[in-house]
């Protein structure tokens, strides 16, 4: 009881202080963050009674990865017929992603409330939901702490503690572990993070290790014709060759410029397709396009009416649609002073091969996991990540290679999303009902 004391305590100046600037920024920088802002303040509109027989799931996942990783869980919760799935993003972009995906098989979808007291109780009282989870390494005290009052138990699927959230936890241990203790059960999606997860104060026993839901979303396939008319509307002819910068961030799509300029010294039909992490750096990177005085185009702006040597993509959503149409990716946020990486899946998954840097660390048992299978090129510079691509550039049977390799690990690595499924659904039938 100490510790949600001090927590709500602490809240509301950091609240009024540092969030609240928070998102206030990010509505004007980003948009989107305004809608149905009501959400976050935890009013919800009243959800139907629960239904006898079923079990109502409130699942959180904070944004655009974590809501596509769910596709396959969704599926069979909504094939079982025996639940009632209440979703919650943080993110704007996850909401909106969310919305699309599962509007037809969740009861409510909405934005998750700040986690303060007033909040949280407003939205639990609306929700009553008869388990909640958690996806990958979301853990909100007060969440967590209404939660327990009302014997619901807590459940954090696809558990990944990277290394920032896991030294956050050890700074904080004495605090945390009357939070954590109340974590009823941790799926894992590797044995690190499980590992992680004992160490900072679950018990062992609660914890089970399933694999990574992420392999097992669907992969869009877009027939030929429809790739055709994906890479003129970006400015490409139907023989070009795309190199795809993933997710990138400051400094990588210079590196990527210079690469093509050398990709398109050994094949004239070399391309790029450059998606930043945040739409809202476009103007830096159009400064960086011009400087270059490379022909492009801005997606943003609509079909490109010529052929051009970059596209600019500054939409929101399209990345893992337009990764299709790759012949070789870059991984953003993975070369210095950038760290943390972007996930590497839209490629690997869809048989892209890939080149990355060395500060992937947000996604380190998914990148053993590749390199292990030698599916990946792994660099630690700008200079390396040049050769590396232009070596893959020149050479079609070592991409032919990877791309191989690449659909073999995938197919490997699915199954996690089943697994989970069937510890949520013992979890929830389990006992009295509630």
């Amino acid at each position: 009881m100490i510790t949600i004391a001090i927590y709500r305590l602490l809240f509301l100046p950091a609240f009024l202080c540092a969030m609240l600037f928070h998102y206030l920024w990010r509505m004007r920088k980003r948009g989107g963050y305004g809608k149905d802002f009501k959400f976050r303040l935890g009013l919800f509109k009243r959800l139907p009674k629960r239904k006898f027989g079923k079990r109502r799931l409130w699942i959180q996942a904070v944004s655009v990865g974590e809501v596509k990783a769910l596709d396959k869980l969704m599926a069979l919760l909504a094939n079982a017929g025996t639940y009632e799935v209440v979703l919650t993003t943080t993110s704007s972009t996850g909401y909106e992603l969310a919305r699309k995906l599962y509007g037809d098989r969740a009861l409510f979808i909405g934005l998750f409330p700040f986690d303060f007291w007033p909040f949280s109780w407003l939205a639990w009282n609306k929700i009553f939901p008869h388990v909640a989870i958690l996806m990958e390494n979301e853990i909100w005290p007060e969440h967590v702490w209404q939660a327990h009052r009302r014997n619901v138990p807590v459940v954090i699927v696809n558990a990944r503690i990277s290394d920032k959230t896991f030294n956050r936890y050890e700074l904080l241990r004495g605090l945390a572990d009357p939070i954590l203790e109340k974590i009823s059960h941790v799926i894992a999606s590797d044995q690190i993070s499980a590992d992680r997860c004992a160490s900072i104060g679950i018990p062992s026993d609660r914890i089970r290790i399933a694999g990574n839901m992420k392999f097992d979303c669907k992969i869009p396939q877009l027939e030929d014709e429809r790739k055709l008319e994906l890479k003129k509307s970006l400015g490409f002819r139907a023989n070009d060759m795309i190199l795809l910068g993933s997710s990138t961030w400051e400094g990588e799509e210079k590196m990527l410029l210079r690469a093509l300029g050398k990709c398109k010294e050994l094949d004239g039909r070399w391309k790029l397709l450059l998606v930043p992490r945040h739409s809202e750096r476009r103007n830096d990177v159009i400064g960086i396009l011009q400087a270059a005085s490379v022909k492009w185009h801005q997606r943003s702006k609509g079909s490109a009416s010529s052929t051009v040597d970059v596209c600019l993509v500054d939409t929101t959503g399209e990345l893992q649609m337009l990764t299709s149409i790759a012949d070789l990716a870059f991984i953003g946020k993975s070369l210095k002073p950038n760290v943390g990486g972007q996930s590497p899946l839209d490629a690997a998954c869809n048989g892209i091969p890939i080149v990355y840097g060395d500060g992937m660390a947000n996604f380190r048992d998914i990148c053993a996991s590749l390199e292990r299978s030698k599916c990946v090129i792994r660099v630690n510079s700008s200079e390396r990540a040049i050769a590396a691509i232009c070596a893959l550039a020149k050479d079609e049977k070592k991409r032919e290679s990877l791309a191989k390799s690449l659909v073999e690990w995938h197919k490997n690595n699915c199954g996690a999303s089943e697994f989970v499924f069937q510890k949520i659904h013992e979890i929830a039938f389990a006992g009295e009902k509630r």
